[in-house]
This record gives C-alpha cells, sequence and structure tokens, in this order.
C-alpha cells in the first residue's frame, strides 16, 4: 500500500470517535489465504460516480479486493438520489452478499434501508459517513475516511491568507453529512476568527449541478465579496468558479476540498480555485477492502481510521499529483507552469 501521509488529525470520526491508522487494519499472509478460501462476494454503493474521488477510490478497492480474492458483485450509482440509494441497499439486503462498503447520502435518510443490510448479516464497512442509530461494532465493522476538519481548516486558512481583508462567502451542502459539515466547520472557524475577513453571506444546495446557479444568486446579491469556500471541487468549487467567472468577477478567491482533474487545472491555471485540501482516495480503497477483510474472518475493527489532508496549491501541485492520481500530472497541466 501507498503510504499515506497521515500526520496528526484534527478532526474525529462521526459519533466523536478517535481517528486509528491504517496499519490497525493490514492483513497478514495467513489471513489474506484464508480470506481467499472463503469466496467472498461484495457490493460497492456509492453516492455518484462522477468525480475523480470516486474513480480513485473505485480502483483501489477494486485491486486490493481482487488481491484478497473477493468478487464484487456490483458498483451502484445512486446518483445523489437517496430513495435510489435506499432501494438499491433495500435489494442488495435480499441477495447473498457477505459484505457492502458504502458512502451514505444522508446519514439519516438512508438509515433503515442500511439497518436492512445490517440485519441481513452482510458486513459493513463506511465510506466518510454513518447512518444514524449505527453502533460499532454491532452494526458495522468501521468507517474510513479523511481528516475532514483538517481539509476545512487548510482551505480556510488558504483563504484567510490569500486576501488578508475583506468579505468571503460559504457554499455549503445543505444534507445531514458528517464529511461536508466537518469541512465546512473546519472552514468557518478560521473564517470567523480573522479579524479583517468578513462573513457575510452563505448558500446552500443538495444537487452539485445547481451550485453554478446559486453561486451567482449569493454575488449578485453581495457583489462585495471577495473569496469564497466551497464545501468540495468538483462540481460544486468548479461551477462556482465559472459562475464568478462568467459575472466579471476574475479576481475572486475560491477554496475548497477534494481533487479532480478540473481542479487541479483550475488551480494550475491560477483560476479562481487557489487551493484544496484533498484526500487519499486510491489508498483509502485499499484499507477499506482489508478492514472489510478483517470483518470477514471476525478480527475486530476499529470504528474509524482517517488519512491526513493533502495540502493542494499552486506551487506545490506537480509534486502532489501523483500522490492523489497514482500517475503524473499530464501534459495539458504542466504546460501551465513552462
Amino acid at each position: 500500500m501507498r503510504t499515506i501521509l497521515s500526520g496528526n488529525p484534527i478532526g474525529k470520526g462521526p459519533n466523536g470517535t478517535a481517528p486509528q491508522p491504517a496499519e490497525s487494519v493490514e492483513l497478514t499472509p495467513a489471513d489474506v489465504e484464508a480470506i481467499r478460501a472463503g469466496e467472498y462476494t461484495a457490493a460497492i454503493v456509492f453516492h455518484y460516480l462522477k468525480t475523480d474521488y470516486v474513480r480513485l477510490q473505485r480502483m483501489g478497492l477494486e485491486e486490493r479486493f481482487g488481491e484478497l480474492g473477493i468478487e464484487i458483485e456490483g458498483i451502484y450509482n445512486p446518483e445523489f438520489d437517496t430513495s435510489k440509494q435506499a432501494e438499491i441497499l433495500e435489494s442488495l439486503a435480499e441477495r447473498d452478499i457477505d459484505a457492502l462498503v458504502s458512502i451514505p447520502i444522508d446519514q439519516v435518510a438512508t438509515a433503515d434501508a442500511y439497518r436492512t443490510v445490517a440485519e441481513s448479516g452482510t458486513d459493513i464497512v463506511f465510506i466518510d459517513n454513518v447512518p444514524q442509530g449505527f453502533e460499532h461494532p454491532r452494526d458495522y465493522a468501521g468507517t474510513v475516511s479523511s481528516d475532514n476538519r483538517g481539509l476545512g481548516i487548510f482551505a480556510g486558512r488558504i483563504l484567510r491568507d490569500t486576501l488578508s481583508s475583506g468579505q468571503v462567502g460559504i457554499v455549503k451542502f445543505n444534507a445531514p453529512f458528517y464529511v461536508t459539515s466537518e469541512r465546512e466547520q473546519g472552514a468557518r472557524d478560521i473564517l470567523e476568527a480573522a479579524n479583517s475577513i468578513e462573513l457575510i453571506a452563505e448558500t446552500g444546495f443538495t444537487d452539485p449541478d445547481d451550485v453554478y446557479q446559486r453561486t451567482q444568486e449569493l454575488l449578485v446579491a453581495n457583489p462585495d465579496i471577495e473569496g469564497l469556500f466551497v464545501s468540495w471541487g468538483d462540481p460544486p468549487g468548479t461551477q462556482a468558479a465559472a459562475a464568478a467567472l462568467d459575472l466579471g468577477m476574475d479576481d475572486i478567491a475560491i477554496t475548497t476540498t477534494g481533487l479532480s482533474i478540473e481542479t487541479a487545472t483550475n488551480i494550475a491555471r491560477n483560476g479562481p480555485i487557489k487551493a484544496t485540501g484533498a484526500q487519499f482516495p486510491y489508498q483509502q480503497g485499499h484499507i477499506e477492502a482489508n478492514m472489510i477483510g478483517n470483518s470477514l474472518l471476525a478480527n475486530s475493527t476499529p470504528p474509524f481510521i482517517a488519512s491526513g489532508v493533502l495540502p493542494i496549491h499552486h506551487g506545490n501541485l506537480l509534486d502532489l499529483y501523483p500522490t492523489y492520481f497514482q500517475e503524473e500530472a499530464p501534459e495539458e497541466i504542466r504546460s501551465h507552469y513552462e
């Protein structure tokens, strides 16, 4: 497994659990042999499949499940629709599936559907979020995520330091979602504590594809805003950037969380997005698969594993790009540095 630059995670996990290192679920050769002999099956249910974060997480899961001999029954895309995710989960509960790796879209609205899966005897590892009412280890093996509070703190600090002074806004995710709440709070804490920065406006979304319009409405109503924190980078952050540019606000500074090729390109060309606190999705996929393997063997697993912050900005993008994407930056990004 590639090394995770874990540092010292600041934030806690869902339900206030302390983060544990990835090494806590490493598998021994004997463990791997026992898992391969078990001929297990697993399903993966994401929130949606449009981002590089999901693509890389999927890559890590598929690679590690393949090494463990765990057959992937299916990879599902609810398209950020809680009802569709619940339907998928209820269908999976009726099948003979040994394990589930999934990211709940809404920790309240999907809780009953995840409960049905848990009661069917399927071992569950969550990505990022835990449904309401779930207890570890009774209901699930554990959660794997990033230092989400740390991601938001990094983004807030860069926005504060880039502007030095001025008015800013926040574009937030309007759903009960642990990950985004932690990131938004981390950024908010920094911005509200800055003497020369004034947080004057906020807008929210539930469909990421609505962010362009909502950002334009916020900026038209508050034309003196000089900076934005956006809950995550793609599509919300890139839509916010496009909305600002189309209003002629070329000098606006945006910081966010997560990374995609489009977000990286925006940072490389010195566009509105100045920095992002990124995760380690490929590596997290490996960790999730290892946690599933331990759970299938009835080994104890920690409630929460967190990787650290990958602090991306224009000055270090080319150096850190391979850590995130598992490949060197393409010419379309490198050309902005030539």
